[in-house]
């Protein structure tokens, strides 16, 4: 990375570079089994910290177990999950990355996931590495829609979120790169994707819809 990167651009993970979605829903019916787990149900915690959605499991099915002793079974579900499974870069992940890299920008990754999963999914799509910054989840007190993620991938950079871009899925993952003051493109890619978002400045169908000279024009200059 360079030591002064004029830009930066700051990937969602789950929704935005793989399609993920898919495997941790496998993993919350695993936790629920045998009751059932509705795509409806579920899609109301997606972008979300993991907390809100163990609280309502607990009271929705009307378990026993603690909220932290759920998490821990269903982080070790998830991570089997993404170790057994084929994960792939959505098509134009790669070659965004790329072009960010060749073009003098900084590259961060900003997911709400935990490390481990985080960590889980670099490796199993080959994308580890690919980031000069990569922050979780666990990194964070206030997880999005408030804005810290955002703010921390920035500052960890070492570029202003005002001359940032990022790429996001989810509405709570929308709204806190907003709040963060970053260029904002909604990613409508992943088999899970939301409806466009009011905060969304760009909403694209495919990462290859993207040009970084284009989101440059729309940044406000860098003064020296």
């Amino acid at each position: 990375m360079s030591p002064t990167p004029a830009r930066a651009i700051v990937f969602d993970l789950d929704g935005v570079l793989v399609d993920s979605e898919p495997v941790h829903h496998r993993a919350a019916r695993r936790l629920v089994d045998p009751q059932p787990l509705s795509e409806q149900d579920y899609a109301r915690f997606t972008g979300l910290a993991i907390e809100p959605f163990m609280e309502w499991v607990r009271a929705h099915y009307g378990l026993a177990e603690s909220v932290e002793a759920l998490i821990r079974r269903y982080a070790a579900l998830v991570t089997a999950e993404l170790r057994s499974g084929d994960i792939e870069p959505l098509d134009g992940a790669r070659e965004l990355i790329a072009a960010a890299r060749a073009a003098g920008w900084a590259v961060g990754l900003a997911s709400q996931s935990i490390a481990e999963w985080v960590h889980a999914t670099l490796e199993g799509c080959g994308l580890a590495g690919a980031f000069d910054v990569a922050i979780s989840g666990d990194d964070i007190e206030r997880a999005k829609p408030e804005p810290d993620i955002f703010l921390l991938a920035a500052e960890r950079l070492g570029v202003a979120p005002a001359v940032s871009v990022a790429i996001e899925g989810s509405p709570a993952g929308v709204q806190s790169a907003s709040s963060a003051g970053m260029f904002v493109v909604q990613s409508r890619q992943a088999s899970t994707a939301a409806p466009p978002q009011p905060g969304a400045h760009l909403v694209v169908a495919s990462l290859r819809e993207l040009d970084l000279a284009a989101l440059e024009a729309r940044l406000p200059l860098v003064t020296p």
